[in-house]
């Protein structure tokens, strides 16, 4: 019987999706997972590498109500502000929905399939980075999706003396308001000021899925699992074969199920590797599997 406490695929086995569950889901490359299992960490984006022109766009604001702090405000963001992207469970029609089962963001975000998603749990990660958290102004919140890039006059609050002070009062206006176009995404988002150092995810994952091209692939798995069981990487004794899932696609998108064969059978194909023998032995020894 598997006994272990490490991230394992649950879905459809201990417990169903619904929105609000905490389960975030940060869609990413192969080659970025790669470097996240070297330390475990993901780091947040700069405003200039994101992929939609209209985010923390002071432009969009009246800039003659306070020139000078606005404008500094927008240097401000593009240099000293981050933040991290994830999507969530959802509903639909009545139904509760798997924040995997977002196609388009398997494109876009996972290199057509052949990336990962990296399924964190909110409060464990809050409660992981909390001295960074607690050190800096950040907020967590879902985005708000609407018609038009620019936020309702109302909203905004113009008295401010410092760029700082600006972006603090409007947060909202600024980072949590995106055009209606990318509402597919769902996107709970963690936006934080003056820190551009990395944020830990050891212990906050619940699961990771393997793009559908990477499932199809052995050898790339290979290559995710080398670095799973050296102990040079972070990652090391942190993953089973259970933690491993994958995307196939169905009439209502993509579903998701456990691929602890596929991980076991890399693992087989391997054993002659010193490294890989000494994971089989963890795995039998301390997270309840049996090897015949």
């Amino acid at each position: 019987m598997i006994t272990t406490e490490l991230p394992h695929y649950m879905y459809g086995s201990y417990e169903l999706p619904h929105r609000g569950d905490g389960a975030l889901f940060h869609y990413t490359s192969l080659k970025s997972f790669k470097k996240i299992l070297e330390d475990m960490t993901l780091l947040p984006s700069s405003f200039e590498k994101l992929n939609d022109m209209n985010e923390g766009n002071v432009h969009n604001m009246c800039l003659n109500h306070n020139f000078m702090v606005m404008y500094e405000a927008d240097k401000y963001i593009k240099e000293r502000c981050h933040i991290l992207c994830f999507a969530q469970n959802y509903d639909l029609h009545g139904y509760s929905v798997e924040g995997t089962n977002h196609p388009a963001m398997w494109a876009h975000y996972a290199d057509n399939s052949n990336g990962v998603c990296i399924v964190i749990d909110k409060e464990a990660f809050v409660e992981k980075n909390k001295d960074v958290l607690s050190a800096y102004f950040h907020k967590f919140e879902d985005v708000k999706y609407t018609p038009f890039n620019t936020p309702d006059e109302e909203e905004i609050n113009y008295e401010a003396s410092s760029p700082e002070e600006f972006i603090k009062n409007n947060w909202k206006a600024l980072f949590y308001l995106k055009h209606k176009d990318w509402e597919n995404e769902d996107e709970h988002r963690l936006f934080i000021m003056d820190y551009d150092g990395k944020l830990s995810i050891d212990g906050c994952i619940k699961f990771v899925v393997l793009g559908r091209k990477i499932f199809l692939d052995i050898t790339k798995i290979k290559e995710i699992m080398d670095m799973v069981v050296n102990p040079e990487h972070s990652c090391y004794h942190k993953f089973v074969p259970h933690s491993f899932s994958t995307t196939c696609y169905n009439t209502s998108g993509y579903d998701t199920f456990e691929i602890a064969f596929k991980i076991l059978e890399c693992v087989r194909a391997n054993i002659s590797n010193p490294l890989y023998a000494e994971y089989e032995k963890w795995l039998n020894e301390e997270q309840g599997y049996s090897f015949g």
